[in-house]
């Protein structure tokens, strides 16, 4: 179950009911590819610096042309996992120095996807969004107050000056 349950996690109901074929390295090597491919198409897409994405380059490549070599060596194979989550992890060269900080946010797709994962009610986003609005029109109103212009008020909140005129005409 731990290899189905791995998988999963990044093949979804693709690897539905493949516990079975742990036992089979020709399987676990086609299952290995299929999770490697998707790790690498989300390491091309990691905002970071020129030399940290060759590293990440360098290191999902290995991992997978391990899973070429013949005689196929789990041990091996896992070590250059390891180099691979060393590397995402923000660590470099062999004196164990961290040179990359990790960077996580979630988009709002994300936040409702994880909401329905978690069995909350869809519609209390919708809540949380006009709570959030009301905060806004709040601090709006209260920037107003102390005499700042629109654009201002804008470069505070980070948004357009006209969604700034769009609640202040909702005030």
């Amino acid at each position: 179950m731990l290899f189905e349950t791995t998988v999963r996690i990044f093949l979804g109901d693709d690897a539905f009911h493949i516990a079975g074929q742990a036992h089979s390295e020709k399987d676990r090597k086609k299952w290995y590819a299929k999770v490697l491919k998707i790790i690498i198409k989300r390491i091309q897409t990691i905002e970071t610096n020129t030399r940290h994405m060759e590293r990440l380059a360098y290191c999902s490549e290995t991992t997978l042309n391990a899973l070429k070599e013949r005689p196929f060596r789990e041990s091996v194979f896992s070590m250059h996992l390891l180099r691979l989550v060393g590397a995402l992890l923000g660590f470099g060269g062999i004196r164990g120095s961290v040179l990359h900080s990790l960077f996580y946010y979630q988009t709002s797709d994300q936040h409702y996807t994880e909401g329905i994962f978690a069995g909350k009610d869809t519609l209390e986003d919708y809540y949380e969004k006009d709570n959030a609005m009301s905060i806004r029109k709040d601090i709006v109103n209260q920037l107003k107050s102390q005499g700042l212009t629109d654009f201002q008020i804008s470069l505070v909140l980070k948004t357009t000056e006209y969604e700034i005129k769009k609640i202040k005409k909702e005030l």
